[in-house]
C-alpha cells in the first residue's frame, strides 16, 4: 500500500510543481534523512544539527516517517517521508543528504520513475553512509537489483570517507568516481572525544544483524546467533564480576533485528544487563561507554576513534565470511581483543574490566588506518564539499 501511496503523491507533486515555482524561487533547500525515515541517528543526525546551528542561510528539512517513535525528538523543520510536500521540496532541493540511499531516506522510489527521475539528476546527492566501511561487504538484499544499485551509487555527487582505506573501497570495489569521494571524515565523529575518560563504566554490546536470520524469524530462538548471545550474557562468572565491579552491559540489538528483542530480554537472568530501545540516540551511548563488545559492527570504529577497548566476540566467523564477508581481513587485520567462544569472550571481557579499561597496543597501532583527521571539524569539511558541488 505504501508504494501506491508514494506513487500517487509523487505524481501529484509533479503536477503541482510548475504552479509552485515562485514559492520555492531563490530558496537554498537541503533535505536530509537516514534509516528510511525511522530512526534519528548516525552521521545524518549530527550533520543536520550542525547545519541548524551553523548555517541558517540553508533552508534545511529532516525527512521522517509520520509514525516514527522519534518524531517529536527531532528539532527544526520536518517533512513526512513520501508525502506530497516531501516530493515538492525534493523537486526544488539543491542538495539531498542521506545515510543509506535517496529512495530509502529522502524521496521513496522517485529515482526509478521515468520523467520523474530527472529530479534525481538535478540535485546534488550527498552520501554520508551510516558508519565507517569495515566489517560488512556491500550487497543488495535482492540480487536482481544489483545493477540498479550500482548505477545509483555512481550517481552520487559527494561521498564522504574518513581515510584512504575507505576511499579505496568506494572507488575500486563500488565503482564510484574518485572525484566525488571526499576524505573529510564522518559527521558523527565530531561528537566523540579522543582524550577523555568515559562518563560511565558501562559496556556497550552491539551485535550486528544477520540477513539469513532476519528472514527466517520463526527459528530465531534456535539460531546460533541467539544461543551464543544468550550463553554469553547469562554466564554466571561474568555476571558475578559485573556485580562486584559495578559494571553494566548495555545491549543494543541492531535496528533491523529489533523485532526479536523480546526473545532475548525475556531470557536474561543477570541484573546488570540493560536493554536499549530501538529509538535511543546510539551516539550518546557510545560516547558514555567505557568499552564495546561487538561481532562485526562499525560501532567498533567509533570506539577505536575514542581510544577505548573493544572486544570482538565472533562466534560465527566462518559462516559470516561465507555469507557476508568483510573489507577488513578478519584473520589478519583485526585489532582489540578477539574471542570465538563464549568462555574466551567472558575471560577477555573480565580482563578488560580488571585492567580498568586500558586499550591494547595493537588497537592503538591500527587507529591511523581509519582516520585521516582527528580535529572534530568533519562537518565543516562536509559542508564545504557540498557547497563546492552546488556551485559547480
Amino acid at each position: 500500500m505504501d508504494k501506491i501511496k508514494f506513487l500517487i503523491n509523487m505524481v501529484v507533486a509533479f503536477i503541482l510543481y510548475p504552479f509552485n515555482k515562485n514559492k520555492f524561487k531563490g530558496k537554498n533547500i537541503w533535505l536530509i534523512g537516514g534509516h528510511a525515515g525511522d530512526i534519528y541517528n548516525d552521521n545524518s543526525k549530527f550533520f543536520y544539527e550542525y547545519m541548524l546551528k551553523n548555517h541558517k542561510d540553508v533552508d534545511i528539512y529532516w525527512v521522517i516517517n509520520k509514525e516514527s517513535k522519534v518524531f517529536d525528538k527531532i528539532p527544526g523543520k520536518k517533512l513526512i517521508r513520501g508525502s506530497v510536500k516531501n516530493y515538492l521540496h525534493y523537486y526544488n532541493a539543491k542538495a539531498i543528504v542521506f545515510s543509506h540511499a535517496p529512495s530509502a531516506d529522502i524521496a521513496p522510489y522517485n529515482f526509478v520513475i521515468p520523467v520523474l527521475n530527472a529530479f534525481h539528476k538535478n540535485t546534488v546527492k550527498v552520501y554520508l553512509n551510516h558508519g565507517t566501511i569495515s566489517f560488512k561487504k556491500r550487497k543488495p538484499m535482492d540480487g536482481r537489483l544489483k545493477n540498479i544499485i550500482d548505477n545509483l551509487l555512481k550517481s552520487y555527487n559527494v561521498v564522504t570517507a574518513s581515510s584512504e582505506f575507505e576511499e579505496n573501497v568506494m572507488v575500486n570495489e563500488w565503482g564510484m568516481d574518485k572525484d566525488n569521494v571526499c576524505i573529510v571524515g564522518n559527521a558523527r565523529y565530531d561528537n566523540l572525544p579522543t582524550n577523555e575518560n568515559a562518563q560511565t563504566r558501562d559496556i556497550l554490546y552491539t551485535p550486528t544483524w544477520r540477513d539469513w536470520i532476519k528472514f527466517d524469524g520463526e527459528n530465531f530462538t534456535k539460531s546460533d546467533y541467539f544461543i551464543n548471545i544468550m550463553n554469553f550474557l547469562n554466564d554466571e562468572k561474568l555476571n558475578k564480576i559485573l556485580e562486584e565491579k559495578d559494571v553494566n552491559i548495555k545491549f543494543y540489538l541492531h535496528h533491523l533485528m529489533h523485532e526479536f528483542i523480546d526473545d532475548i530480554r525475556e531470557n536474561i537472568t543477570g541484573k546488570r544487563i540493560i536493554f536499549l530501545d530501538k529509538g535511543v540516540t546510539l551516539a550518546d551511548e557510545i560516547r558514555k561507554s567505557s568499552a564495546n563488545i561487538t561481532d562485526y559492527s562499525s560501532v567498533a570504529i567509533d570506539f577505536l576513534y575514542m581510544n577505548r577497548p573493544i572486544l570482538f566476540y565472533q562466534f560465527d566467523i566462518d559462516e559470516y565470511k561465507e555469507k557476508i564477508d568483510s573489507y577488513i581481513d578478519l584473520d589478519n587485520e583485526m585489532f582489540g581483543s578477539l574471542a570465538y567462544t563464549k568462555d574466551d569472550a567472558v575471560n577477555k571481557l573480565i580482563e578488560i574490566i580488571d585492567n580498568d579499561f586500558e586499550i591494547l597496543e595493537s588497537q592503538k597501532n591500527e587507529r591511523n588506518k581509519f582516520f585521516r583527521y582527528n580535529d572534530n571539524k568533519n562537518c565543516d569539511r562536509i559542508y564545504s564539499a557540498i557547497v563546492n558541488k552546488i556551485n559547480k
